[in-house]
């Protein structure tokens, strides 16, 4: 069985500042060993249910925080950035079995986390597909259900956990944290790697339970901060500015509406 595992920061146990997310900022090493024990967990959850190949992608800033020595040493990571479409599963194809997603937190204009957002926090307010509004969870779970690879396990925030539940009820999701206002409730960082190895396994030892249907076409609204990015990128092809703020793409094809979003960066 052939695992990836996509992992993040923010909705790792304990992280609530920007500042803990940052390499060279206070505690970012503390959370970078969480998120490592995190994904190490995972790792070993998949083994247990039968993964004889597993690999991982740093999908975090720079994409180098996790420590490949703490992890199993099968293990394979992608680290840094291709540039591909694909973003936070890059390195993900039809081989693959199933997709996990470590770290993950509540998307841009929720209070879920004091960390939400989506892809740049500096340029998106927000993203709607097909009339929901898209977290990076969403993003890239499409991304996997476009070449038939089910998402069988999510860790992060609690909000987050819950809307990925109202998506997808087969998903096991595992909350480690729960945002209220500017702050945290976080359980302990032992027991949140003893319930994502836990998760993991019990998902991955059920995998035709999980099932989804891609839709025919896609809508997506990107509303930016600025007014002059809307301007700007309505200028990519076949999109089109709907207010101030906002642009509109569609298409009958996924790879369209990453391709779209790489281009943002």
């Amino acid at each position: 069985m052939r695992v990836y595992i996509s992992a993040d920061l923010e909705g790792v146990a304990g992280v609530s500042k920007w500042d803990e997310t940052i390499k060279g900022k206070q505690d970012y090493e503390r959370y970078r060993e969480q998120m490592t024990r995190e994904v190490a967990a995972a790792c070993e959850g998949a083994m247990e249910a039968g993964a004889d190949y597993i690999l991982v992608k740093d999908a975090h800033d720079d994409g180098k925080n996790l420590i490949h020595s703490m992890l199993p040493q099968n293990v394979k990571i992608i680290s840094g950035w291709s540039n591909h479409p694909y973003n936070m599963v890059e390195g993900l194809d039809e081989s693959f079995n199933a997709a996990i997603f470590i770290g993950y937190h509540s998307g841009a204009g929720s209070n879920g986390s004091p960390l939400a957002h989506t892809l740049f926090p500096d340029k998106i307010k927000n993203i709607v597909i097909n009339g929901q509004d898209a977290d990076e969870f969403l993003i890239h779970a499409y991304a996997c259900y476009m070449i038939g690879v089910p998402v069988v396990a999510v860790s992060g925030d609690g909000d987050l956990m819950r809307q990925i539940r109202k998506f997808s009820p087969q998903i096991k999701t595992v909350a480690v944290q729960e945002g209220f206002g500017g702050a945290i409730v976080s359980i302990h960082p032992d027991l949140a790697v003893d319930r994502i190895r836990r998760g993991v396994k019990k998902s991955l030892e059920n995998l035709e339970a999980y099932h989804f249907e891609q839709p025919e076409e896609y809508e997506m609204l990107i509303e930016f901060k600025n007014h002059a990015d809307a301007y700007k990128f309505s200028f990519y092809p076949n999109a089109e500015q709907v207010s101030e703020y906002t642009i509109r793409y569609a298409s009958n094809n996924y790879m369209d509406l990453l391709i779209l979003l790489l281009f943002l960066s």
